[in-house]
């Protein structure tokens, strides 16, 4: 397969096309597994239910084993691949997919060892259920080289933007993820029967990914390992590594001070809205991890493609969070209390408001976050994530004792304002030709802001309508008019005007056929 097109990546549609597809590989696997959890919960009975999370929770902690070099794989080849250098970047991949795997299977094997002494002596758990619980811990175990694997793999169809592809095998593996212990349980009504099909879905998708990735790199069928190729991306994966063990600080921190300064019974009307707010993460997830393959690919040769990418994936991601936000913030106080209740919403309304806030600039800086990693200055993401934490703390315990809980939301929001801005800046001295894209992009998000904070005094269900309906119109004319470019309009029109036809076409069809 050829390198892919720089200039067709870089275009709305594309970002959008490739989004859409890692949203639907977000949202239909947890679709399916609220419909499966009620069924799946009354038939394991909460003890094994809980095990059984734990479990789930602990394949995320293998990560820590790669020390940042999978992401660090993922920008070397789509550098390779865009230089026309497939040999080295196949080679690269099968030296990468060799190193993880073998850092999973020393992972997985440290795990393993301290199972029994966990589940015996550490998880309270009745006695009958410990040598199960035992055995599938140590299956679990032994799936974590094919989630090394697998993680190596997913970066090698990031670099080549094989989004559709990689989804198509993705969903309904992951559906069976859900769906497949629901199934076994009713047969081996065991946590072993339920190990052993989350172990049979880690396979098929490494079979599944395998397969996309002989297909589009071909020449890894007569690649050779060359481990010094590493050595590069073990200085830039260190960075990343830091940065990601910066990351549960701040994002857990907040609620650690919380029980601390004031109470634990307090944290859970901070905690609720935050859960609210959090699941638009996947519409920032779903944007950024298109965006920095295509941007590590093309900052070096083509700084038209580079900048043109990273204004259409801000525009992307404002432009899909915005109305969420917008919403969340008017009508915080309503969608709380339908799903909490009216005393979690009459304490957790404003809190919520200034979350909504923090999320939307907390998209634009996954943006410039990574484009830094693209470029290769994870080191500048790090060092910011580390002087984030020493400047956070003091900010939230002072935020904390002159506004009490909604305090942690106001140094939450005021950090991600901050965070954006400086990333942002810095991208702009490491890149000039950002800065002409920054100056289209400002109105865009000060409008957001302008009108978000509009949203926090409480108000009347109507003046909430026509603040939303007004903020909604005049931020998409903002972005159409100073965000697109006006072969991007032009492409909306077309498309508008095509919907159209084929809409009057439709409708005249069944007269003509009668």
């Amino acid at each position: 397969m050829t390198s892919p097109d720089l200039t067709r990546l870089t275009r709305m549609q594309t970002v959008l096309f490739n989004a859409g597809w890692n949203m639907l590989g977000r949202i239909g696997p947890v679709a399916v597994a609220l419909l499966v959890t009620p069924p799946l919960i009354a038939r394991l009975g909460l003890a094994r239910w809980g095990v059984l999370t734990i479990a789930l929770s602990l394949i995320g902690t293998f990560g820590i084993f790669d020390f940042g070099l999978g992401r660090a794989l993922t920008r070397a080849i789509a550098e390779r691949i865009a230089e026309g250098r497939e040999k080295e970047s196949a080679t690269l991949v099968l030296t990468g997919m060799l190193a993880l795997g073998l850092f999973g299977l020393v992972g997985g094997g440290i795990a393993a060892f301290g199972v029994h002494l966990w589940v015996y002596h550490g998880l309270k758990i009745v006695a009958d259920l410990r040598h199960q619980t035992v055995v599938a811990m140590w299956i679990l175990c032994a799936t974590a080289p094919l989630v090394m694997i697998n993680a190596a793999m997913w970066g090698v169809m990031s670099a080549y933007q094989a989004f559709r592809t990689a989804n198509l095998i993705n969903i309904p593996i992951s559906i069976m993820y859900y769906l497949g212990p629901l199934l076994i349980v009713q047969v081996w009504n065991s946590l072993v029967g339920v190990m052993l099909m989350l172990a049979l879905c880690r396979v098929a998708m490494t079979v599944g990914y395998g397969w996309v990735c002989l297909r589009i790199m071909p020449t890894l069928f007569t690649a050779r390992p060359a481990f010094s190729l590493l050595r590069p991306l073990f200085r830039i994966g260190g960075w990343m590594t830091l940065s990601n063990l910066m990351f549960p600080i701040l994002s857990y921190m907040d609620r650690f001070m919380i029980a601390t300064v004031l109470s634990a019974a307090v944290t859970g009307y901070y905690t609720t809205a935050f859960d609210v707010v959090a699941r638009l993460s996947m519409i920032t997830m779903a944007v950024t991890s298109t965006a920095y393959p295509a941007m590590a690919a093309s900052w070096r040769n083509d700084t038209s493609a580079t900048t043109a990418l990273y204004r259409n994936s801000i525009q992307t991601v404002v432009g899909l969070l915005f109305p969420f936000c917008l919403l969340g913030a008017l009508f915080s106080h309503d969608i709380l209390s339908l799903w909490v209740g009216s005393d979690f919403a009459r304490h957790s309304t404003l809190i919520m408001k200034c979350l909504s806030i923090g999320v939307f600039f907390f998209g634009i800086d996954a943006v410039a976050a990574g484009f830094l990693d693209g470029i290769g200055r994870a080191d500048l993401n790090a060092i910011l994530s580390v002087m984030e934490v020493m400047i956070y703390i003091p900010l939230l315990l002072v935020f904390l004792h002159w506004f009490g809980v909604n305090g942690a939301a106001f140094a939450w929001a005021s950090r991600s304002i901050m965070d954006c801005v400086v990333r942002i800046a810095l991208g702009i001295r490491l890149y000039q030709w950002l800065a002409q894209v920054v100056r289209h992009l400002v109105p865009t998000a000060a409008i957001g802001l302008g009108t978000m904070l509009l949203a926090l005094p409480q108000t009347g269900h109507l003046t909430s309508c026509l603040i939303g309906a007004a903020g909604l119109i005049g931020f998409y004319m903002v972005l159409w008019m100073h965000g697109l470019a006006e072969s991007e309009r032009a492409y909306a029109r077309n498309a508008v005007v095509r919907a159209w036809i084929t809409g009057r076409q439709s409708m005249r069809w069944p007269r003509s056929a009668g």
